[in-house]
């Protein structure tokens, strides 16, 4: 029996010792310099099925985990560990639903002698509020125009496939577009996805940011160069469709209809359904149809 099934402790995959440099901290020279950080993660999660088959597939890889870790440190700045700590975390709640997080600070830029400054956080999945056989479809958009655009873009399927309350149901083609925005940089790569999920719509977006964060996005400059973007664009479908206009959670997201690189491929996975304009429900080909001067290229089968 694992230790879960005998009612003791549960089982864990720790990540402890991983040294990566970085450039975080409220000073200048911190951010133009870097130091090292050194990160222990814990994931709380069983084992026992992998255990019983002897298959990696069954587990959390240790090697990606310290990869995607080792990400979010070299491809972000931040003032305070505090925040890289709850982004690491963020990550890790794709995998599992409970984890700590400790990220320790040894060359800190402290006057006196210390041994080591450190913020540790334990978070936990939110859990979601719909009925535990309740799935409900969205769609998300994503987009890369940095570094290899195509893997990116693969490895956040892949990652959003894994969640334990997320499944790809659908993928469109890859879709070469212009730049949107007036901000002069690189063609994007743009593909869409149909995923059925039992998350609300926050969850579902905090899970795509964390998965941003670990492809090393920042959000520096808006409609920029980003490395990975995954924009929630609908969530729920028909009499279901579910509609806020908070400053956390806009949908349907307010922009969608503007933008060709995501209606595109979104036409292409759920052909002329309709869609919220401000004119009402109106047939997706439609609205696209009215984009003809946003230069979108379908460039390969899913």
């Amino acid at each position: 029996m694992t230790g879960t099934e005998a009612g003791g402790a549960p089982d864990r995959i720790e990540l402890r010792g991983l040294t990566v440099r970085g450039n975080h901290g409220v000073f200048e020279f911190e951010k133009r310099e870097g130091q090292d950080f050194v990160i222990d993660v814990v994931l709380h999660t069983s084992v026992s099925r992998a255990a019983a088959t002897d298959d990696l597939s069954e587990t959390i890889h240790y090697g990606e985990l310290a990869e995607d870790v080792a990400g979010i440190v070299e491809n972000n700045t931040f003032d305070l560990i505090e925040t890289l700590a709850e982004r690491i975390a963020e990550h890790c709640l794709s995998l599992c639903a409970h984890v700590e997080v400790v990220v320790h600070k040894p060359a800190a830029p402290i006057r006196r002698t210390f041994n080591d400054v450190s913020v540790s956080v334990e978070r936990f999945r939110v859990e979601s509020r719909t009925e535990p056989d309740s799935r409900t479809e969205a769609y998300l958009n994503l987009g890369a125009n940095l570094g290899d655009a195509r893997d990116t873009l693969d490895q956040a399927v892949e990652a959003l496939d894994r969640h334990p309350d997320i499944s790809v149901e659908r993928r469109s083609s890859l879709y070469r577009t212009a730049p949107w925005g007036g901000v002069e940089q690189n063609d994007f790569l743009n593909l869409g996805l149909i995923v059925s999920t039992t998350l609300t719509a926050a969850e579902l977006l905090a899970v795509a940011q964390g998965i941003e964060v670990a492809c090393g996005r920042t959000r520096e400059l808006r409609w920029g160069p980003r490395t990975l973007d995954i924009d929630l664009i609908r969530f729920g479908s028909g009499a279901d469709e579910l509609i806020s206009d908070t400053d956390r959670l806009r949908l349907p997201h307010p922009r969608a209809r503007e933008r060709a690189f995501v209606l595109a491929p979104w036409a292409e996975l759920v052909g002329d359904t309709a869609i919220l304009t401000p004119e009402g429900r109106r047939p997706i080909t439609t609205v696209l149809s009215e984009l003809g001067d946003q230069e979108v290229t379908r460039i390969s089968s899913p």
